[in-house]
């Protein structure tokens, strides 16, 4: 109800999905999301119940995010011990330690809406004690579909660990025959239903525009593009060694869900009696699944990333500690409390407290918090506010957009590198796609741009470097757009977080090639010629355009097939941010900031958790970009986040 969240990530891809989905646009064909198109759908009806908008999606995600967290809990736990006391001991414990170890990513929405998009194969255990295998394979197989549909990548790491335990349990079970009939039915339940899924909400045609964005266009990206600097990636093998053991929030659940993994198959395996094989199979896909879950880390090494497992741990830790416990009191002749036994209660009245003590926020939300909304919300009638930098955002961006109004009305076209509350609130729709930093693939970033320049929208908002890094990553990684924003555009006006540009009366002034070589084999750095002239006292700008050719023998493989990176690492220059190359094309440019006196070095280097992979520099031209009036503010402020002391 107090609206003060970022505007370029979570709050606004939701959004901006959802008001595609009220305006009639096809899922599939006229846009994606990023997660799985069943987010937005499970949103959807939230969002409309709440009256649309940007408050009714802001509602909508953040009580889906906290509900699910604290609802998957009570159903698992309920689901293993029929008991309705220790099932809510049991849940609160969790939830304590959730906030004890930090798991917002889970508890609230935050970007990723990581609670929901893992919900179904944490929950999918549940389905896996059902008795009756028909109704089991059933209710399993349509929950495995779902989990494609609501996440790729969390509805890929259960099928793949469904279908790893349930090998397991063909080739070491006497029932053989019948695991591999399941297996077949559920996965077969499964990718029917999951397809069913994305033909109702996007027709044939979008059922296969989902298809090839979720399983081809995300790879190609997954690592190459998001996965390079400023984000901290695996390099190799033996890196990956030290940085787990250097990060212990992502170290620990990593290693604790492979020994989960194995202990809990290998007693699968051994099970002899049919009555305890299935509660066994149920716990070993859980402790699978935690583990598999983590190969996103491949991709960005994030502490979010390790979240699901961290889940997976505490709810087969909860389960196995209550079990001894339970065990243990039965033989003291203890007398129970409220149907539990005495320890229980006093591990999670500690766990509890303890929360409460050490995190502000429990404490906060009970004594300030909830009476607020009782008293200013409820009975007071308050409304949906906004605070931060939304007062002026959107006082400023509103007096751009009546700026450029037709002489009829009607709103300008408006090109946001992260489109959100601005086109909502004027009923427009980004030409292209909303947010530049989701996966495109190859095809797609080149279409983005060639669709830019040819609508020639009236206004384009970027994001200012200066309030975030990744805006200057962004910019590394996506020059091909700005090099046509500089072109045809200049700055107009300023908001805290963007900036918004109007086309030029004439173009700017062009490129100045001020260097070219072509690089011997077997060099691995190379260093500027001079690039200043005399008059020169401030930095300027180069743009670094460099033909090259990658070499991956194995890139068939897949999850690990995509990892290399193929970077240009940069020395004595104000930019900060390495070079990824897209291995898919042969031509890439970035922007480099060089200060007076400076000769940036360029390397050359290959990351890969494979052997064989290599790029090979062909050409390096070095271009100046002219800095005039129209861009001296954005270039300023552009110096500004590339201070050292930022």
């Amino acid at each position: 109800m107090h609206f003060r969240g970022t505007p370029i990530d979570g709050p606004f891809q939701l959004y901006n999905a959802l008001r595609r989905i009220h305006a009639g646009f096809r899922p599939g064909v006229d846009f994606q999301f990023f997660h799985g198109l069943g987010i937005p759908y499970i949103h959807y009806w939230l969002y409309r119940a709440f009256g649309g908008g940007f408050a009714g999606s802001e509602l909508a995600r953040e009580l889906f995010a906290t509900t699910i967290y604290c609802a998957t809990f009570v159903i698992i736990f309920f689901a293993f011990t029929k008991n309705w006391a220790r099932t809510f001991a049991l849940s609160a414990a969790a939830l304590a330690a959730s906030y004890l170890l930090h798991m917002a990513a889970m508890l609230f929405a935050i970007n990723g809406m990581l609670s929901l998009r893992s919900a179904l194969p944490t929950l999918l255990p549940v389905a896996l004690l059902i008795p009756q295998r028909n109704r089991r394979v059933v209710i399993g197989g349509a929950m495995l579909g779902m989990s494609l549909f609501m996440s790729t990548e969390q509805g890929l790491a259960a099928v793949l660990a469904f279908a790893l335990v349930s090998l397991l349990g063909i080739l070491g079970q006497p029932d053989r025959r019948e695991r591999a009939l399941e297996l077949g039915a559920s996965l077969g339940i499964a990718i029917v239903l999951f397809l069913v899924a994305l033909l109702l909400v996007g027709g044939f045609a979008g059922m296969r525009g989902a298809l090839r964005y979720n399983f081809r266009v995300i790879p190609m990206d997954q690592y190459w593009y998001f996965g390079a600097p400023p984000n901290v990636f695996v390099p190799s093998w033996r890196a990956a060694v030290r940085m787990l053991i250097a990060v212990p929030p992502i170290g620990i659940p990593v290693v604790l869900g492979a020994v989960a993994a194995i202990w809990y198959c290998w007693s699968f395996a051994r099970s002899a009696d049919a009555a305890s094989r299935q509660r066994r199979f149920a716990f070993a896909f859980l402790a699978v699944y935690g583990v598999v879950s983590c190969a996103s880390l491949l991709g960005v090494f994030t502490m979010v990333y390790a979240q699901p497992c961290t889940r997976v741990l505490l709810i087969l830790g909860l389960l196995e500690s209550s079990r001894n416990v339970v065990s243990f009191a039965n033989r003291m002749t203890w007398r129970p409390i409220v149907g539990l036994a005495a320890f229980e209660v006093l591990g999670v009245l500690a766990l509890s407290l303890d929360a409460f003590v050490r995190i502000d926020l429990l404490p906060t939300t009970l004594f300030e918090s909830l009476p607020h909304i009782v008293r200013d919300h409820w009975i007071g009638g308050q409304r949906f506010s906004i605070a931060g930098i939304w007062p002026e955002t959107l006082r400023e961006g509103q007096a751009e957009v009546n700026a450029h109004r037709t002489p009829d009305g009607k709103p300008p076209v408006i090109w946001s590198t992260y489109a959100g509350w601005l086109e909502g609130r004027n009923a427009v729709f980004h030409p292209a796609t909303d947010y530049i930093i989701h996966a495109l693939g190859p095809d797609g970033r080149q279409e983005y741009v060639d669709k830019f320049r040819s609508t020639r929208p009236d206004l384009v908002q970027t994001v200012r470097p200066s309030f975030t890094f990744y805006e200057g990553w962004l910019e590394n990684m996506s020059w091909s757009f700005y090099d046509a924003l500089l072109d045809s555009y200049r700055v107009d006006a300023t908001t805290p977080w963007s900036f918004f540009w109007t086309r030029r009366t004439t173009p700017a002034d062009s490129l100045q090639l001020v260097g070219m070589m072509s690089v011997p084999a077997g060099l691995d750095s190379v260093r500027f010629p001079r690039v200043f002239s005399d008059r020169d006292s401030t930095p300027v700008l180069i743009e670094v355009e460099v033909e090259y050719e990658t070499h991956n023998p194995l890139h068939i493989l897949p999850v690990v097939g995509a990892t290399p990176r193929y970077l240009i690492g940069i020395q004595g220059s104000m930019s900060p941010y390495a070079f990824s190359l897209d291995p898919f094309v042969r031509r890439g440019r970035f922007p480099l900031v060089v200060a007076p006196g400076q000769m940036p070095l360029l390397r050359f280097a290959t990351y890969s958790l494979l052997p064989g992979a290599s790029w090979t520099p062909k050409t390096i031209r070095l271009f100046r970009r002219p800095i005039d009036a129209g861009t001296a503010a954005w270039f300023n402020d552009l110096l500004t986040s590339l201070r050292p002391d930022r």
